[in-house]
């Protein structure tokens, strides 16, 4: 068990500075090692990138941090040992990757709860300028409320409002938002006021597990500035390269195969930069360690080769013998020059995994086709007068802010929905590959290979192999309820080119994969062939994927507005000029 030194926290001022120690610190599940003898401090004003593949820990060990920063225990079935030591003061907020709001209450409430005690002083001093309005003088009243205005001034809580105002609407939260209970928000209202919670809390050290999922990129700007402006100590778990260049003053690294932490100084672009080099750096490494091995070996057979001709053909029992003597050495030169390149034990770089792109078929022209598309949802439109063209090879980017109706409209083109207005014309025999936002893992004792079966045609012999590559492991043998979302996320993946769609229609398809999943897919597109439409957040994988449009879904749609001058059906092309499927 970890050694737990913490003191009651005193009354500071809003974000007064905290800090995470860590020395020696291991931790397991289940008997699997998931970070080995880690040192590393998460101090004030300092804000750390945590990455690693899915699956090593990264989550386990933020969730860890919180609770023996809470109550001094690890979370269920975590097992420490090493040294965790908390500064005096230290409180932190947690944001999960996936968070479950048990509640009862509107959104507003939950926000004032987590404000805490910010917001019980605020609510105090509003209660007492409300009673003396009213003409009361009692002096106890007035004592109450002196000792008020010290709290709010300690507190500094008197901009409370603003603050709130700030956070929810730098976050997509409307106002009348908050007057409702929890029970009745998306699952993406939930992770945002979730996620704004946290940023209200008084805690100064955040621990953050994909705060960048549900979020557009409006919000990802907010939350950047955000976290540059606030003096917390962050500790940051994100797929999102913008995200952690523009906020992360160090990244840390749990390596794979050690289980190790690496520290790495700047934000993503440097340490993939060092990273890199560090790979570059052994592979020279080893190619001359090889090429010593090659010339010592050739020169020891050399020997061995002339002093077994030299004992066979010599008549001599002296020469023989010194022959003999000579096959020895040279079997010593052979030994000593495999001990010597045994201690420099060749690179293993981390175990990518790869997606199977099987050849597609080539489908020219039309593919599908949009015309006045429209939606409704219990009567509120949510999209109007949709037009758009997608072709046999083309990428077409999707974006617009939170609830403008991305989401919906990648369900009409894949026949998830029936428009309400307008229509949607598929070419025959069109072969779609759907990959919604968040993998829906269903029966959590089912296999991977079950899971993945849900979604591919074919035969399972077939499927098996491809998900192994995924997966680095058999897929019949791991179960749903045993793996990380970006995991699922993987399969997922795999599933959808395996099957060959002429259209792969992705939504978030960076949500909860970790950075190495993220170049995985970037490359399995790059090979794709077939036509690509996608909603993303993700920048830079945006720039890599090099759409030839991008749709903006900016507010409600009018008819008239949509698409954009540069679309794929010009303003001027009457409807009869469009191309037939």
């Amino acid at each position: 068990m970890a050694e737990h030194q913490k003191t009651p926290t005193p009354t500071l001022p809003l974000r007064g500075e905290g800090s995470i120690t860590a020395a020696g610190l291991s931790v397991s599940i289940a008997g699997r090692l998931l970070l080995d003898a880690a040192d590393f401090t998460v101090g004030p004003g300092r804000r750390a990138a945590l990455v690693g593949r899915n699956g090593s820990g990264k989550s386990t060990l933020l969730a860890t941090l919180h609770a023996m920063a809470g109550d001094g225990r690890p979370p269920e079935h975590v097992e420490l040992r090493g040294a965790l030591t908390f500064a005096p003061g230290t409180a932190t907020a947690a944001l999960p990757q996936s968070p479950q709001l048990a509640f009862a209450g509107t959104a507003g409430a939950y926000l004032d709860a987590c404000a805490g005690e910010v917001s019980r002083a605020w609510h105090r001093h509003e209660r007492l300028v409300r009673a003396l309005e009213a003409g009361g003088q009692d002096p106890s009243l007035l004592r109450e409320y002196g000792e008020a205005l010290d709290a709010m001034d300690r507190l500094g809580a008197w901009d409370l409002p603003h603050r709130i105002s700030a956070v929810t609407a730098g976050l997509a939260l409307p106002a009348a938002l908050l007057d409702r209970p929890l029970t009745g928000l998306s699952g993406g209202q939930a992770t945002r006021l979730a996620l704004a919670g946290v940023l209200l809390s008084p805690a100064n050290v955040l621990l953050l597990d994909e705060p960048s999922n549900n979020l557009d990129l409006a919000n990802l700007r907010f939350l950047a500035d955000w976290i540059r402006g606030s003096d917390a100590a962050l500790l940051l778990v994100s797929h999102d390269r913008e995200l952690i260049d523009a906020t992360a003053h160090e990244v840390l690294e749990i390596e794979e195969h050690t289980a190790k932490l690496r520290r790495y100084g700047g934000g993503f672009t440097f340490y993939a930069e060092r990273k890199r080099e560090e790979r570059e750096a052994l592979a020279r490494r080893h190619a001359e360690q090889e090429e010593r091995r090659r010339q010592l070996e050739a020169s020891a057979r050399g020997v061995a080769a002339r002093a077994s001709r030299f004992q066979s053909e010599s008549q001599n029992d002296f020469y023989r013998s010194k022959g003999a003597r000579v096959a020895k050495l040279a079997k010593g030169q052979r030994t000593r020059i495999e001990r010597e390149l045994s201690r420099i034990p060749e690179p293993e770089p981390p175990a990518q995994p790869r997606l199977t792109v099987p050849a597609a078929e080539h489908r020219d022209g039309l593919l599908l086709r949009v015309d006045g598309a429209g939606f409704s949802y219990g009567g509120a439109p949510v999209l109007r007068g949709v037009d758009l063209r997608i072709r046999h090879g083309e990428r077409l980017a999707i974006v617009g802010p939170n609830g403008s109706g991305k989401t919906t409209l990648l369900r009409l083109l894949v026949g998830e929905l029936d428009p309400t207005a307008g229509a949607i014309e598929r070419r025959a025999g069109l072969r779609v590959g759907y990959l919604p936002q968040v993998p829906v893992p269903g029966d959590r004792g089912a296999s991977l290979l079950e899971f993945a079966l849900r979604t591919f045609a074919g035969p399972a012999e077939q499927l098996r192999p491809i998900l192994g590559k995924v997966l680095l492991g058999d897929p019949a043998r791991a179960r749903v309820g045993d793996v990380s979302l970006g995991e699922l996320r993987r399969i997922e993946c795999a599933a959808l080119f395996a099957a060959g769609p002429d259209l792969a229609v992705l939504d978030e398809p960076t949500n909860h994969l970790d950075l190495l999943s993220i170049e995985m897919l970037e490359t399995a597109l790059d090979e794709f062939r077939g036509a690509v439409t996608v909603v993303s957040h993700d920048t830079r994988f945006l720039a890599r994927l090099a759409p030839v449009e991008t749709v903006s879904l900016d507010g409600p749609i009018e008819g008239a507005d949509w698409p954009p001058s540069n679309g794929p059906s010009g303003p001027g092309q009457a409807p009869d000029d469009r191309p037939r499927l």
